[in-house]
């Protein structure tokens, strides 16, 4: 195909399209064709654009500048590039998330740029992480403030059934027998329940968005602390942001999955510190506690499925999924997962997961 066909066809495209289309000349530096959603997506009207073209640059937020930057050879080597996301700052207005696909022509100093505003997109992202944040805090409350009474319900039935057995109280025992089966019962409806949550949700490809750990860390806490106030939940990092291309639903079930955890197992006035750091192609969370940590004899089936799960120090009941559940998604994204930990002293959990 010649590129005056290819300049043509784009055009034509970029006519009915609700995305932004841009054809860039990379040796004389110009813009050569944009169409009305492209200047409406950037800001910027055609003259300005035609007179500097470097103008769309200075809206880009710094960190993602230099992530576009990283992915120059890549286009160079392979002609093209999909979905690279980055964000737009304007002085006027909130931040702009946009998509991006880049396609050399047959011409190799003309590009095709296919622009998307994602901003709606990605707040239904955070929309859906929050609801999710949520759903499972109110489950850990369903977990606790439900499964623990039940228990010891059952516990004292149990106690009054033995008494008024002795006594020959055959009505009254029968009907504390019905009690207690149906105690049973709803404590068997919120165990599966949580079962089936955590089990459905490593069965789900991994859809990665371009997304800020320390945000993502931050909000999860924020809903952490508002439900355990006995705790103290610290993030210390040198890092003021972390712009990854990863899942960030999954990110959010994981660190929940690891976090729920050491609350558990975490004394009142507790701490759990999450730490932060980076290297070129993966970051690293540590998860760290000062509760009693894990005893020899479970370490070992820790990240098994299927183990009966230990109950927290105020009565919380374990579906023995959460931390196989994090490990399958860490290994779905391509990462890895592990511990460390000392009886009476705290447990560590260290998640490393690749940036892209």
């Amino acid at each position: 195909m010649q590129n005056n066909v290819d300049y043509n066809f784009i055009k034509k495209f970029g006519e009915l399209t609700e995305d932004g289309i841009a054809i860039y000349n990379i040796r004389g530096r110009e813009f050569v064709y944009t169409n009305d959603n492209f200047l409406k997506i950037f800001e910027v009207s055609n003259e300005s654009l035609l007179n500097d073209s470097a103008l769309i640059l200075k809206f880009i937020m710094s960190e993602d500048f230099v992530y576009l930057k990283s992915r120059l050879d890549e286009l160079i080597s392979t002609g093209h590039l999909n979905t690279t996301e980055f964000r737009l700052r304007f002085p006027e207005s909130d931040i702009k998330h946009v998509s991006c696909d880049v396609l050399m022509l047959d011409n190799d100093h003309l590009v095709a740029a296919f622009v998307k505003d994602i901003s709606k997109a990605k707040l239904h992202e955070d929309y859906l992480i929050k609801y999710t944040a949520q759903k499972d805090t109110m489950l850990d409350m369903l977990t606790h403030n439900l499964s623990g009474p039940l228990l010891i319900s059952k516990e004292v039935i149990a106690s009054l059934q033995k008494g008024y057995s002795d006594n020959n109280f055959a009505d009254i025992s029968k009907l504390i027998s019905i009690i207690q089966e149906n105690t049973q019962q709803c404590i068997d409806i919120v165990n599966d329940f949580l079962r089936t949550e955590h089990f459905e949700s490593a069965h789900t490809y991994v859809k990665k968005t371009r997304f800020d750990v320390i945000e993502k860390i931050n909000v999860t806490l924020d809903k952490l602390r508002t439900m355990n106030k006995d705790k103290t939940f610290l993030l210390t990092s040198d890092l003021h942001n972390l712009n990854i291309n990863s899942d960030p639903v999954k990110f959010f079930q994981i660190l929940h999955n690891i976090l729920s955890n050491s609350i558990k197992f975490t004394q009142a006035d507790g701490v759990i510190d999450i730490h932060v750091q980076e290297s070129e192609k993966f970051y690293t969370i540590c998860v760290k506690d000062n509760g009693i940590g894990i005893p020899e004899a479970l370490r070992v089936n820790l990240f098994k499925e299927r183990v009966v799960g230990r109950t927290g120090l105020k009565g919380e009941k374990s579906s023995g999924l959460g931390l196989s559940i994090a490990r399958r998604l860490v290994s779905l994204m391509g990462g890895e997962v592990w511990f460390e930990s000392t009886e009476n002293e705290g447990s560590s959990f260290y998640i490393k997961l690749p940036k892209e």
